[in-house]
């Protein structure tokens, strides 16, 4: 009888600490890191280019604009692998990073930030220039596409080059299904563009999978005027 009490009590026990284990979860959830983190200044902008030339099967350049505004970086996808750490550790759900905090907004400014052993003043970010002419997602097939999410980027020197798109980027090529920018997934013979992963956007509610800072802004900026309705 003694036994079978000891029993009941260690089950008892091991469902309260179960319950509490649950608790205390749900009260406290786990520290993860920010998606996304928000800067400003100087830095390239590729997500609209339709003309990036592959240069191997990892590699596509593309050449992008140079812009001084408000712009979002992926943190899972820093190259820079010091400055990446440092970020994914600073800037957390428990320690939210504001806009200019993440160490990678600082490496970017200061001209710091470093792919394999070189430094680059310009690197490829996110932000919504050009958003209302040119964003007309369409769900793309697995294909060649470029991914320039911090890729590094040097001044173009060819005299002849576009004037408005000074930089050329190093882009990583990515074979996934993918966004079509300007509501199509086909470019010129032997270029690619530069776009995101389609799983990053949701096609049914129009809107990014990660959390994304001033797109509900640029959302009804792009949007025509109108009443919205009461109910």
């Amino acid at each position: 009888m003694k036994k079978k009490r000891l029993q009941i009590f260690a089950l008892v026990s091991m469902a309260a600490v179960l319950t509490y284990g649950s608790m205390a979860w749900a009260l406290d959830p786990p520290v993860v890191p920010q998606g996304t983190v928000e800067c400003t200044g100087w830095h390239a902008l590729c997500s609209l280019a339709t003309d990036c030339k592959v240069v191997s099967d990892q590699q596509a350049d593309c050449n992008c604009w140079r812009v001084n505004e408000q712009y979002i970086v992926v943190t899972a996808d820093i190259k820079d692998e010091v400055v990446k750490a440092e970020t994914l550790a600073a800037c957390t759900s428990a320690t939210p990073c504001n806009v200019d905090e993440a160490p990678v907004c600082l490496a970017i400014k200061n001209g710091t930030f470093t792919v394999e052993g070189i430094q680059y003043d310009w690197v490829s970010t996110y932000s919504y220039r050009g958003w209302c002419q040119k964003w007309k997602p369409v769900p793309c097939d697995a294909a060649p596409w470029a991914d320039c999410m911090t890729s590094p980027c040097t001044e173009n020197q060819d005299p002849i080059a576009n004037p408005n798109r000074p930089l050329i980027c190093q882009c990583s090529v990515n074979t996934t299904s993918f966004v079509g920018t300007n509501g199509g997934c086909k470019t010129k013979k032997r270029t690619i563009m530069s776009t995101i992963n389609q799983a990053l956007w949701d096609f049914e509610n129009r809107k990014f999978t990660l959390p994304m800072p001033g797109y509900e802004y640029v959302q009804g900026a792009c949007e025509h005027i109108h009443s919205d309705p009461v109910d």
